[in-house]
């Protein structure tokens, strides 16, 4: 009995797919269209400017640099760079409403190299623009 139900199950349904596949082909007309306007802006982050550096060469010797800050929209900080003449590079992380920085630095590091400075305006949608370098400090 389970066999012939079974049996009958099967072409049961070998019929449905052979009945469903015999139907033609679906009928659509799309009739709408659409126009899309598709614009990319792109956008600068503007560098901060107007970078004064200064080294004050006493013992231990001072590091000072002055800035404009960024027109951009949106910064969110500053990394003050202080690049050395042997490549080593040393950065200060400062608040978007940062206009200057100084620190103490053994004389001895700049009597034997030079340094300069630049400044890279930082975003929160993550965009950063690095200033020009300063002219070269040392004692």
């Amino acid at each position: 009995m389970i066999s012939v139900r079974n049996a009958l199950l099967v072409l049961g349904l070998t019929t449905a797919v052979a009945v469903g596949t015999a139907a033609g082909p679906a009928i659509a007309s799309l009739a709408d269209t659409a126009v899309v306007s598709t614009t990319v802006a792109t956008n600068t982050v503007a560098p901060p400017t107007g970078l004064v550096g200064k080294l004050v060469c006493t013992e231990p010797a001072t590091m000072s640099l002055t800035w404009t800050k960024s027109t951009s929209a949106r910064v969110t900080g500053y990394d003050v760079s202080v690049i050395f003449s042997d490549g080593y590079v040393q950065v200060v992380e400062l608040g978007a409403t940062a206009t200057s920085w100084s620190a103490p630095i053994p004389k001895y590091n700049v009597t034997y190299w030079s340094i300069q400075y630049s400044v890279t305006a930082k975003t929160d949608y993550g965009w950063t623009k690095e200033s020009a370098k300063t002219a070269s400090f040392q004692c």
